[in-house]
């Protein structure tokens, strides 16, 4: 706090070194003497400059109310500091105000001031005591230096002597509280004190200038007309607003252009960088390859070494790719990732190869990647084009072994079978698309921001305990991400309603699996397509869209309408809070027979029985 850094300015016990030295009240005891010291030193600074302010009163209420303003824009500076970045760090403008402070009613005045400006927020915040006073006495002292230090002799004009005096009273008050704070950092973080200080001078000194100038003006404004430093104040707050609020913005962007578990960009940024990289070829005639990678099997690392494992190797996975040379690594969902490399295809190769290698040794599991690289502009003209290619390579690495990589080349493809790997890659890239849609639904509304994945998690595990192959398995999980996909078309005003639906927006949302089935049929994913037509049927006939009962109803779909029913019922809506696990397999169970299958509800429950976390059924399938 107080102008400097508070990622590194302030005491935390908890930052501690946890070393087996004796402490006192939580801190090291050679720590503790420190602190005690500067407390103790600037206690005595404030009692003789509160002495000061007894003996020697201001003559009028007009000074008394100047004083009242100045420390209450300091007050509200330290409640309010200015971001530098998105990392925390933060200046407050109270320095402005104290450095003008002193220079107008002098030393005595602003000595308990800058105590008091920062003691009163920390001491709301909840800050620790001890901190909060060490804090206060390194601004105190900060501030008696810069009151009792006279470099400038007198001069002509009160615009150059503010001016000098703001500058000077700037810098010492700035050195000494730098200087105290950045023992108490190296002490509490056992490193050298050089380096502290000369770290927090480097990032705190353009900033202090831009300060000490500032405070110079507000000086002059006041000695003009008091009005004048209102009117300098509403525009520094408002700046320290504006640069909290676009920070914020700047975060939320990032945030959603980061994968919540790699912090690689996702899909959204892949798809930005892609286009963006392609105008950059364009512009500068330069080749760059796209590297499609795909995590062989890793459907068998989740059923066999559970979801937590599977989560640690994609995390490591993202690792290596963010290390890749001269590469920039994306998450496009599930365990896919996309890399983007300079040169040509045969330059990626290479450098995937690397990665295919520190792959192989991540000792976590047998873990193995299938790549499939293509290139812009040799081999494709636009994004979707570039991506196609892509697939298709990647396809036929999957198609011939696996843990391979291939570099799109049409006369290796002719010899693969030209027809099939053109279905395919088409398939494969409508495929994205309509996956690329299920996200977009999903994101309109952040209460249900991973519900496709979660069902497409429980409906996959419900298969797998029913004893459905593994394929069936696999038909299960993509029916569970796509099986909302035909709310693209309903307004977005029914999808967040804050409340129940009304019965017309209720008739609105029964049009979903059939607009669904119509954007999936013909795309060759066998009957997934009809469970997400009928994943809204009830076992007694009573459902939508065409009233099928029992056995009439596809398996598939069964499955899928008892995985959405409970994940709906145990996440967050805009009209109602989670229900329980309990809760919701109480409802399950109460409804077999009307709602749902009883298999169903049986082996989901089983599926939650071997698991102590939910969640951690939620993997995002690919």
């Amino acid at each position: 706090m107080g102008g400097v850094d508070k990622g590194d300015s302030t005491i935390d016990p908890t930052r501690f070194m946890s070393t087996p030295e004796k402490t006192i009240c939580g801190f090291p005891i050679r720590l503790f003497a420190y602190i005690s010291a500067v407390i103790a030193v600037a206690a005595g600074s404030v009692a003789i400059a509160g002495a000061k302010i007894i003996s020697s009163p201001p003559h009028n209420s007009s000074t008394w109310l100047g004083i009242g303003l100045f420390f209450v824009l300091a007050l509200v500076a330290d409640l309010h500091p200015v971001p530098l970045d998105d990392r925390g760090s933060e200046v407050s403008l109270a320095f402005v105000f104290l450095i003008s402070a002193r220079l107008i009613f002098g030393w005595q005045v602003a000595i308990p001031m800058a105590a008091l400006s920062i003691l009163l927020p920390m001491l709301y915040q909840r800050s620790p005591v001890l901190r909060a006073s060490f804090n206060s006495g390194a601004y105190a002292l900060a501030a008696t230096g810069a009151g009792i230090t006279r470099v400038f002799g007198p001069v002509d004009h009160g615009v150059i002597r503010l001016t000098a005096y703001a500058f000077t009273g700037g810098l010492i008050f700035v050195g000494i509280n730098v200087a105290l704070v950045s023992g108490a950092v190296a002490m509490s973080q056992g490193i050298p004190y050089r380096p502290t200080l000369f770290s927090q001078v480097k990032y705190s000194g353009p900033t202090f200038a831009i300060m000490a100038f500032l405070a110079a003006l507000a000086a002059n404004l006041w000695e003009l007309k008091p009005v004048l430093l209102v009117l300098l104040s509403g525009p520094l707050f408002a700046l320290s607003l504006y640069q909290r609020t676009a920070l914020r913005s700047r975060q939320a962007v990032r945030d959603a252009n980061t994968d919540n578990l790699t912090a690689l960009g996702n899909h959204r940024a892949y798809q930005a960088a892609l286009r963006e990289r392609i105008d950059d070829a364009v512009r500068t005639n330069s080749e760059f390859a796209l590297c499609i990678v795909d995590v062989d099997d890793f459907k068998r690392i989740n059923d066999t070494f559970g979801h937590q494992v599977g989560d640690d190797v994609l995390v490591a996975l993202a690792e290596i790719l963010r290390e890749a040379r001269d590469g920039h690594a994306y998450r496009c969902g599930g365990d896919e990732f996309a890399l983007i490399f300079d040169g040509d295809g045969t330059g990626a190769f290479e450098r995937i190869t690397e990665v295919q290698e520190a792959v192989a040794g991540l000792g976590l599991t047998p873990v193995t990647i299938s790549v499939g690289i293509a290139s812009f502009p040799g081999q494709a003209d636009d994004a979707d084009g570039l991506q196609r290619m892509a697939d298709g390579a990647l396809y036929w690495s999957k198609h011939h072994g696996k843990n391979r990589s291939f570099v799109y080349s049409p006369k290796v493809v002719r010899i693969h079978s030209a027809k099939e790997l053109e279905w395919e890659t088409e398939r494969m890239a409508r495929l994205r698309a309509a996956k690329n849609i299920v996200r977009f639904v999903d994101a309109k509304d952040p209460s249900t921001a991973n519900h496709s994945e979660t069902v497409s998690a429980l409906a996959a595990a419900i298969a797998s305990e029913l004893g459905l192959d593994e394929s069936a398995v696999d038909q299960l999980a993509l029916g569970g991400l796509l099986h909302d996909i035909g709310k693209i078309g309903i307004p977005d005003a029914v999808l967040q309603a804050p409340r129940g639906l009304t019965k017309a927006e209720f008739e609105s949302i029964k049009a979903h699996p059939a607009l669904g089935y119509s954007l999936l049929e013909g795309l060759g994913i066998g009957p997934v397509d009809e469970w997400v037509l009928h994943h809204h049927e009830n076992w007694d006939g009573s459902g939508y869209p065409d009233r099928l009962a029992g056995e009439e109803i596809p398996l598939g779909a069964r499955i899928i309408r008892v995985a959405d029913a409970f994940e709906a019922m145990t996440a967050n809506r805009p009209y109602r809070v989670a229900q329980s696990v309990e809760y919701a397999l109480e409802e399950l169970r109460a409804n077999v027979g009307t709602q749902f299958e009883a298999s169903a509800v049986a082996a989901l429950e089983s599926c939650l029985a071997k698991t102590s976390n939910q969640a951690s059924l939620a993997f995002a399938f690919a």
